[in-house]
């Protein structure tokens, strides 16, 4: 045993504040990833709002660029791929979720969705289809989203408790 020290003395605790710091700064992180899944939604919203107006904010297109274009697809044939695809999305954000997996993919259904919007404006049965579309991306983009709210909740739970037991080494 050191001379220098007693039995009844206490080894002193390392500084915890920047590991407090580190902790408080990845709950932050993780509350900015929270709400990503909500900014998707309003950007579908922003889109859907274009959608509902057939576009008519943006220019035409030349009848050079439509003649390149070709044809748009049958509606029905879109029909059919926007219920395959509606399926297939949700199937997928539920195994996420039951699976506990990382978020992903929000911003590729909003990309699936708008060009959706798009093949039917380009086949003239927006009209007749926009509810459906919006319906089918809400209900995608709203499960992404409480997926995405649910999952990075969780993980700041985690580090909430971690800084709790950080704050009773202070005291």
């Amino acid at each position: 045993m050191d001379p220098t020290t007693h039995e009844n003395e206490e080894t002193p605790l390392p500084d915890i504040n920047p590991l407090r710091k580190q902790v408080q700064a990845k709950i932050k992180r993780l509350e900015l990833h929270s709400s990503t899944g909500l900014w998707i939604l309003a950007l579908f919203t922003v889109l859907s709002m274009g959608a509902f107006r057939n576009f008519d904010f943006l220019p035409p297109l030349s009848e050079g660029i439509r003649a390149a274009l070709g044809a748009g697809p049958p509606v029905k044939y879109i029909n059919w791929a926007l219920v395959m695809y509606g399926f297939s999305a949700i199937i997928l954000i539920l195994t996420q979720m039951a699976s506990d997996n990382k978020p992903r993919g929000a911003l590729a259904h909003f990309g699936y969705l708008g060009a959706f919007y798009l093949f039917y404006h380009f086949s003239a049965g927006l009209r007749e289809n926009f509810w459906a579309i919006f319906v089918v991306g809400l209900t995608i983009l709203g499960l992404q989203s409480y997926h995405v709210w649910n999952y990075y909740h969780e993980k700041i739970q985690e580090q909430a408790e971690i800084l709790e037991e950080l704050d009773k080494l202070l005291d």
